[in-house]
């Protein structure tokens, strides 16, 4: 854990394959931390707009997360902790050179890969995603997604100062994490 500038809030990295939980968790605690907000990686990320022999060859290549540009996202993390506690929803941790460099603690968030699977297709139903895209995703699941969910796991997990396991309902997975050192500090909010 890094300690930020004085006055500012934490930057705390949510980290964990497709699926594992890392959105709702962040919502679930910033709902309950007083001034804290969200910063979605999602909202920043190029990667899924990489056409797919892009992708096949950058995780050839190793998969440095340095090569994934995400603009404005390190602006946005700057901003957002001179308002309070950041969680921020983060496949890279601190393996994401630029925003990595601004996370104080990382928690990565184990979920088996078939369970993070299903919640994933779950979530992109209810999103409204069409057919074709589903189909996609799920033709380069062998390919492309599951190989870049291990290469995630063996690199960003060792990097977090915390490792939890999701096997509660979402109040349950808030407390734990909200009882760990780093966040049980944090002001509380009226709600």
């Amino acid at each position: 854990m890094t300690d930020g500038p004085v006055g500012q809030g934490p930057v705390i990295a949510l980290c964990g394959r497709p699926g594992s939980g890392k959105s709702a968790l962040a919502h679930g605690i910033a709902a309950r931390v007083a001034q804290a907000s969200v910063v979605e990686w999602d909202q920043y990320e190029t990667v899924t707009r990489w056409p797919p022999e892009v992708v096949t060859d950058w995780l050839r290549r190793g998969a440095d997360p340095a090569e994934v540009e995400a603009p404005g996202l390190t602006r946005a993390l700057i901003a957002a902790r001179t308002r309070g506690p950041v969680l921020f929803e983060t496949p890279f941790g601190r393996t994401h050179v630029l925003s990595g460099a601004l996370i104080d603690t990382a928690i990565w968030i184990d979920l088996a890969v078939d369970t993070a699977l299903a919640r994933k297709l779950g979530q992109l139903l209810e999103a409204g995603a069409k057919r074709d895209w589903l189909a996609g995703y799920l033709a380069a699941y062998e390919t492309v997604v599951r190989p870049s969910c291990e290469i995630q796991a063996a690199r960003v997990a060792p990097q977090c100062d915390h490792r939890i396991v999701n096997d509660l309902p979402a109040a349950g997975l808030i407390d734990r994490v909200l009882a760990l050192p780093p966040l049980a500090v944090l002001p509380r909010s009226g709600t």
